[in-house]
Protein backbone atom coordinates (compact mmCIF):
# COMPACT_ATOMS: atom_id res chain seq x y z
CA UNK A 1 0.00 0.00 0.00
CA UNK A 2 1.37 3.69 -0.98
CA UNK A 3 0.97 5.67 2.48
CA UNK A 4 1.08 8.78 0.12
CA UNK A 5 3.72 10.81 1.77
CA UNK A 6 1.94 10.11 4.71
CA UNK A 7 2.65 9.29 8.77
CA UNK A 8 -1.03 7.19 8.56
CA UNK A 9 -4.28 6.85 6.51
CA UNK A 10 -7.68 6.44 8.28
CA UNK A 11 -9.94 3.61 6.28
CA UNK A 12 -13.33 4.15 7.63
CA UNK A 13 -16.63 1.98 7.18
CA UNK A 14 -19.90 3.53 8.12
CA UNK A 15 -22.48 0.36 8.37
CA UNK A 16 -26.08 1.02 8.75
CA UNK A 17 -28.66 -2.22 10.54
CA UNK A 18 -30.81 -2.44 7.19
CA UNK A 19 -32.75 -5.77 8.74
CA UNK A 20 -32.01 -8.89 10.47
CA UNK A 21 -28.12 -8.83 10.91
CA UNK A 22 -27.88 -7.43 7.54
CA UNK A 23 -26.15 -3.99 7.74
CA UNK A 24 -25.42 -1.63 4.65
CA UNK A 25 -21.52 -0.30 4.68
CA UNK A 26 -20.13 2.68 2.87
CA UNK A 27 -15.83 2.47 2.89
CA UNK A 28 -14.34 5.87 3.08
CA UNK A 29 -10.81 7.31 3.30
CA UNK A 30 -10.99 11.19 4.25
CA UNK A 31 -14.66 12.07 3.56
CA UNK A 32 -14.44 10.52 -0.03
CA UNK A 33 -16.14 7.58 -0.56
CA UNK A 34 -14.38 4.51 -1.80
CA UNK A 35 -16.58 1.98 -4.10
CA UNK A 36 -20.40 1.81 -3.58
CA UNK A 37 -22.05 0.78 -0.50
CA UNK A 38 -22.40 -3.01 0.23
CA UNK A 39 -24.12 -5.52 2.23
CA UNK A 40 -23.05 -8.10 4.69
CA UNK A 41 -25.22 -10.51 6.76
CA UNK A 42 -24.78 -13.00 9.23
CA UNK A 43 -23.89 -16.74 7.90
CA UNK A 44 -27.65 -19.04 8.62
CA UNK A 45 -28.88 -19.86 10.72
CA UNK A 46 -28.04 -16.51 12.81
CA UNK A 47 -28.69 -14.28 9.71
CA UNK A 48 -30.13 -14.88 6.17
CA UNK A 49 -27.25 -15.60 4.59
CA UNK A 50 -28.23 -12.66 2.16
CA UNK A 51 -24.81 -10.83 1.28
CA UNK A 52 -21.41 -12.32 2.12
CA UNK A 53 -21.08 -12.67 6.13
CA UNK A 54 -17.65 -11.03 7.93
CA UNK A 55 -15.51 -14.22 7.45
CA UNK A 56 -16.21 -13.93 3.60
CA UNK A 57 -15.59 -10.18 4.02
CA UNK A 58 -12.11 -10.86 5.85
CA UNK A 59 -11.13 -13.57 3.17
CA UNK A 60 -12.21 -11.21 0.60
CA UNK A 61 -9.89 -8.60 1.96
CA UNK A 62 -6.69 -10.71 2.56
CA UNK A 63 -7.12 -12.30 -1.08
CA UNK A 64 -7.67 -9.19 -2.33
CA UNK A 65 -4.23 -7.55 -0.97
CA UNK A 66 -2.62 -10.78 -1.79
CA UNK A 67 -3.55 -10.88 -5.37
CA UNK A 68 -2.70 -6.99 -6.13
CA UNK A 69 0.25 -7.30 -4.00
CA UNK A 70 1.27 -10.41 -6.48
CA UNK A 71 0.09 -7.75 -9.33
CA UNK A 72 2.37 -5.40 -8.23
CA UNK A 73 5.47 -7.22 -7.48
CA UNK A 74 5.03 -9.32 -11.32
CA UNK A 75 4.29 -5.84 -12.83
CA UNK A 76 7.76 -4.79 -10.80
CA UNK A 77 9.57 -7.67 -12.25
CA UNK A 78 8.52 -6.22 -15.93
CA UNK A 79 6.47 -10.02 -16.10
CA UNK A 80 3.57 -10.14 -17.99
CA UNK A 81 0.42 -11.52 -16.42
CA UNK A 82 -2.61 -12.53 -18.54
CA UNK A 83 -4.95 -13.55 -15.53
CA UNK A 84 -4.76 -13.81 -11.98
CA UNK A 85 -7.39 -15.62 -9.74
CA UNK A 86 -7.73 -16.34 -6.40
CA UNK A 87 -9.42 -18.54 -4.37
CA UNK A 88 -10.09 -17.54 -0.43
CA UNK A 89 -11.40 -20.14 2.44
CA UNK A 90 -11.71 -18.58 6.02
CA UNK A 91 -12.37 -21.76 8.09
CA UNK A 92 -13.94 -20.98 11.37
CA UNK A 93 -13.59 -23.58 14.40
CA UNK A 94 -14.56 -23.65 18.17
CA UNK A 95 -12.03 -22.37 20.20
CA UNK A 96 -11.64 -23.36 23.71
CA UNK A 97 -14.21 -22.00 25.43
CA UNK A 98 -16.65 -23.08 22.18
CA UNK A 99 -16.85 -19.95 20.46
CA UNK A 100 -16.59 -19.93 16.93
CA UNK A 101 -13.23 -18.17 15.70
CA UNK A 102 -11.16 -17.84 12.68
CA UNK A 103 -8.82 -20.68 12.81
CA UNK A 104 -7.14 -20.24 9.33
CA UNK A 105 -7.49 -18.82 5.91
CA UNK A 106 -6.04 -20.96 3.17
CA UNK A 107 -5.43 -19.12 -0.17
CA UNK A 108 -4.97 -20.30 -3.94
CA UNK A 109 -3.74 -17.71 -5.82
CA UNK A 110 -3.90 -18.67 -9.83
CA UNK A 111 -1.81 -16.31 -11.70
CA UNK A 112 -1.60 -16.92 -15.61
CA UNK A 113 1.70 -16.05 -17.49
CA UNK A 114 2.37 -15.55 -20.95
CA UNK A 115 6.12 -17.86 -20.78
CA UNK A 116 7.91 -18.93 -17.68
CA UNK A 117 10.45 -16.42 -16.49
CA UNK A 118 13.52 -17.14 -14.14
CA UNK A 119 12.01 -14.43 -11.83
CA UNK A 120 8.49 -15.69 -10.80
CA UNK A 121 10.66 -17.03 -7.79
CA UNK A 122 11.58 -14.33 -6.06
CA UNK A 123 8.18 -12.44 -6.99
CA UNK A 124 6.59 -15.49 -5.40
CA UNK A 125 9.28 -15.31 -1.95
CA UNK A 126 8.48 -11.30 -1.31
CA UNK A 127 4.90 -10.74 -2.74
CA UNK A 128 3.33 -11.72 0.82
CA UNK A 129 5.43 -9.28 2.17
CA UNK A 130 4.53 -6.53 0.71
CA UNK A 131 0.61 -7.09 1.63
CA UNK A 132 -0.67 -5.08 4.68
CA UNK A 133 -3.46 -6.91 5.54
CA UNK A 134 -1.91 -10.28 5.49
CA UNK A 135 0.85 -9.15 7.35
CA UNK A 136 -1.53 -7.68 10.04
CA UNK A 137 -3.93 -10.26 10.27
CA UNK A 138 -1.20 -13.12 10.55
CA UNK A 139 0.05 -11.72 14.02
CA UNK A 140 -3.82 -13.68 15.13
CA UNK A 141 -4.80 -15.96 12.37
CA UNK A 142 -2.72 -18.74 10.26
CA UNK A 143 -3.01 -17.70 6.82
CA UNK A 144 -2.12 -20.19 4.50
CA UNK A 145 -1.10 -19.20 1.08
CA UNK A 146 -0.14 -21.47 -1.99
CA UNK A 147 0.66 -19.95 -5.44
CA UNK A 148 -0.35 -21.86 -8.56
CA UNK A 149 1.37 -20.99 -11.48
CA UNK A 150 -0.10 -21.36 -14.96
CA UNK A 151 1.59 -19.89 -18.89
CA UNK A 152 -0.11 -19.39 -21.93
CA UNK A 153 1.19 -21.76 -24.21
CA UNK A 154 2.52 -19.79 -27.32
CA UNK A 155 2.49 -22.67 -29.28
CA UNK A 156 -0.84 -24.19 -29.06
CA UNK A 157 -3.05 -23.56 -31.78
CA UNK A 158 -5.36 -22.33 -29.09
CA UNK A 159 -5.16 -19.28 -27.51
CA UNK A 160 -6.84 -19.91 -24.27
CA UNK A 161 -5.10 -22.78 -23.27
CA UNK A 162 -2.44 -22.89 -20.35
CA UNK A 163 -0.04 -25.30 -18.84
CA UNK A 164 0.14 -25.55 -15.64
CA UNK A 165 3.25 -25.32 -13.79
CA UNK A 166 3.56 -26.43 -10.33
CA UNK A 167 5.41 -24.28 -8.02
Amino acid sequence: MDMKNQDSRHFRVDLQHVGGFQFRSQASEDGRDHGAPYLSDEADPVGAAGAPATPALLGSAIGHCLSASLLETLRHARIPIDDLRTEVTAVVKRNADGKPRIDHVEVVVRPTLQAPSSRVGRCEETFQKQCTITSSVRQGVDVQVRVEWDYRDPTSARSDEATHIPA
